[in-house]
């Protein structure tokens, strides 16, 4: 009896226990809130896992109970079907032995005195004898049923209170299993959500570490142009390979390898069209806007694009700028996924774009201000 009480306050304080547990507090940084979301949620893993394990426990609980109910309720129908069959049994006893009497008293009320002889009376005092004898067997017959019925009744009453006994086992377990269910649905409730919240706190983190690693590239960037800006000025302003009227204009780096087949011919295609002139939205084969070139380049190598530098940005793999290699695309803008421009790259710290109305395209350094840290490799 106390452990089927122990079975429902558990599944109670499972139930409250759901709603209970902490929520990490704020914490100083995105990285410690992160921590403690992970593990708020092993915790309501773990324990949803042990309720699983409860919920297995009671249900073996109820099958029990029931087997127990049902084994109850055929051992009470047997007792009543036995306490039936000796009631009529006795009925039919009670019957003859009425009979019998009814029979000795007509015959000893028989007065006709032509009718008596000796030979009667010798008889009718066998058959009253025979009736004595008879009634007498009879009674204790009664007797034994009457006992029988008797100790029927209390089997079924020891039965029906099994029974009873059996189908509060069954409904204690089945209260809990619903308790523990209950329990359950309210921990994956909450482990839904903070499985949401270490999905957000995950994308902080890793907008804050690209944040960084473009503020340092950027650094890196405008370090290195000064030190080109200061080598130029010591070369008295120049060099024949560099554009005079823009710092970012580069020069053909050579033939430098491509990874592939598909990048080669990208990078074949987008040198035969140095010189064409910029145009919005143009795609060849006379003029390019930026992710017009960059989509005609990629489709000479077997690989389809949409047109579009921000498309383009988010439908390959990304690389960092530091592992480029040639036929990669590159992006300009505060961010990849908002960036402005795309440039096929060929090595060298050199590109070639489509830059703007009123150019053309050229080979160009990568490396400016708002140079996205990560290229994208088709």
């Amino acid at each position: 009896m106390r452990g089927r009480h122990l079975t429902v306050s558990l599944a109670i304080g499972l139930a409250l226990g759901a709603t209970t547990i902490s929520i990490p507090s704020a914490s100083a940084s995105p990285q410690g809130d992160l921590a403690s979301k992970m593990q708020q949620a092993r915790q309501l893993e773990s324990q949803i896992q042990a309720n699983s394990d409860r919920a297995d426990v009671l249900d073996e609980q109820y099958l029990q109970a029931q087997n127990a109910v049902a084994d109850a309720q055929r051992q009470i129908s047997d007792a009543e079907a036995g306490i039936a069959s000796a009631r009529a049994q006795e009925a039919t006893l009670r019957n003859q032995l009425g009979g019998r009497a009814a029979l000795l008293y007509i015959g000893a009320g028989n007065g006709d005195p032509l009718g008596i002889s000796a030979t009667n009376v010798q008889e009718l005092g066998s058959r009253a004898k025979y009736g004595e004898a008879a009634a007498e067997t009879d009674n204790k017959m009664i007797d034994q049923l009457g006992i029988l019925d008797e100790q029927l009744n209390i089997q079924e009453k020891q039965l029906q209170g099994q029974k009873a006994e059996a189908q509060k086992r069954e409904n204690e377990a089945d209260a809990a299993r619903k308790a523990i269910e209950q329990a359950t649905s309210q921990m994956q409730h909450l482990l839904d959500s903070t499985r949401s919240d270490i999905r957000t706190l995950a994308n902080r983190i890793e907008q804050q570490r690209l944040a960084a690693q473009a503020t340092a590239e950027r650094a890196r960037i405008q370090a290195e142009e000064a030190a080109q800006q200061a080598a130029q000025s010591n070369n008295g302003g120049g060099t024949s390979n560099i554009s005079s009227t823009s710092a970012d204009v580069g020069v053909d780096p050579g033939s430098i390898p491509a990874p592939s087949s598909g990048a080669a011919a990208a990078v074949a295609y987008a040198r035969a069209q140095l010189g064409k002139p910029y145009q919005y939205a143009g795609a060849g084969p006379d003029s390019f806007d930026c992710s017009g070139l960059t989509m005609m380049a990629w489709a000479q190598g077997g690989v389809s694009m949409s047109h579009g530098s921000q498309s383009q940005y988010l439908s390959f793999p990304h690389v960092p700028i530091s592992d480029l290699q040639p036929g990669d695309l590159v992006f300009f803008g505060s961010s990849g996924p908002s960036n402005h421009h795309v440039g096929i790259y060929v090595g060298g710290g050199t590109m070639i774009e489509a830059p703007h109305t009123g150019a053309v395209v050229r080979y160009s350094s990568i490396y400016r201000p708002d140079l996205v840290p990560l290229g994208a490799r088709p």
